[in-house]
């Protein structure tokens, strides 16, 4: 499962050469080890280095070769346990916290994965300061992880660095969407236009906040048009556009977008939106299909099941003539 490794796994570290007896017999084990490994002798390495953590266990090196060779043979645990004790002895240790994410990755540990991955970028930030795609994986790590304070702050810096840096300010004002912040997302958004006219995700998104807020709808309209124009199978993009032309009072266009939307994507906002338009339509048994399809993908959205319950109570109110 993880052949190739052993190659990622050659550390340079220098040993204490201020040896007494038993160090200097972990530097021999050591040295065997690392001359069958040229030799192809796999097995008499490990067995090598096994015994060069034996007479040194406190020495990165063998443990770092035997954890990546387990790691190649599958024996998770012992690869962990070597792994963890790298981490331990030398924490600026890039190629440790590189396996054992691999390894959290293997056992969907994604938290611990992230974390490893998160030590990584930090080594690497503190060793390239002006590195600014150290701060872009840094960030997008913690965007995917809904830490956006922490997310935030690495897209700065990179803005700060390179105020023309699309990729940074697009993440930027994402950040600031996700959390309610759209007079700062705005913002974000327009600057990447300023710098790159057709940039279809910028687009979407900027119109998408201003359907989402009902205002400068028809800018909306136009600018989600020019991103379907430059991808035309981004269903995210219909959604959008289905969504605008609804606030516009453009129901059955925004409901034929919104059904394009749903021959690329399956998506939980996408069926919340549907949800709303066939209500609008006072289709209500489509209205809650969709609705529940939505929670289907997402059970915990408060607001689709106050929907639910909102538009039960209303039927239940009505008579059957009332409800055509």
């Amino acid at each position: 499962m993880f052949s190739g490794l052993l190659a990622f796994a050659s550390p340079s570290y220098a040993w204490d050469l201020s040896l007494d007896s038993k160090k200097a017999q972990g530097l021999a084990h050591y040295i065997m080890a690392v001359c069958h490994d040229l030799n192809g002798e796999t097995s008499l390495a490990i067995s090598e280095y096994q015994e060069s953590v034996k007479y040194n266990a406190s020495e990165p090196a063998p443990r770092l070769k035997l954890g990546a060779y387990y790691l190649r043979l599958d024996e998770i645990p012992k690869a962990t346990v070597q792994l963890k004790a790298v981490a331990r002895l030398s924490p600026q240790d890039s190629q440790a916290h590189y396996l054992l994410a691999l390894i959290y990755s293997s056992e969907k540990k994604f938290d611990l994965a992230a974390a490893e991955y998160e030590l990584i970028l930090k080594n690497a930030v503190h060793d390239e300061p002006a590195n600014t795609d150290v701060y872009l994986y840094l960030g997008q790590l913690y965007y995917a992880q809904d830490k956006y304070p922490q997310a935030r702050e690495q897209f700065l810096k990179i803005v700060d660095l390179e105020p023309a840096n699309t990729t940074a300010l697009f993440l930027l004002g994402s950040v600031w969407a996700d959390t309610n912040e759209y007079t700062k997302a705005i913002e974000s958004f327009r600057r990447v236009l300023q710098i790159e006219p057709d940039n279809g995700e910028a687009l979407n998104s900027l119109g998408y906040i201003y359907a989402q807020e009902g205002v400068h709808l028809d800018d909306a309209i136009s600018m989600i048009r020019r991103a379907i124009k430059i991808d035309p199978t981004n269903g995210a993009y219909y959604d959008s556009l289905g969504w605008a032309l609804y606030k516009k009072g453009r129901i059955r266009e925004g409901l034929m977008a919104l059904q394009k939307a749903q021959t690329f994507i399956e998506d939980e906002i996408l069926y919340d939106h549907m949800g709303d338009v066939y209500k609008a339509l006072k289709e209500y048994s489509l209205a809650r299909k969709f609705w529940h399809k939505s929670l289907d993908l997402d059970p915990h959205q408060i607001l689709v099941k106050q929907k639910i319950k909102e538009l039960q109570i209303w039927i239940a109110s009505k008579s059957p003539h009332q409800l055509n």
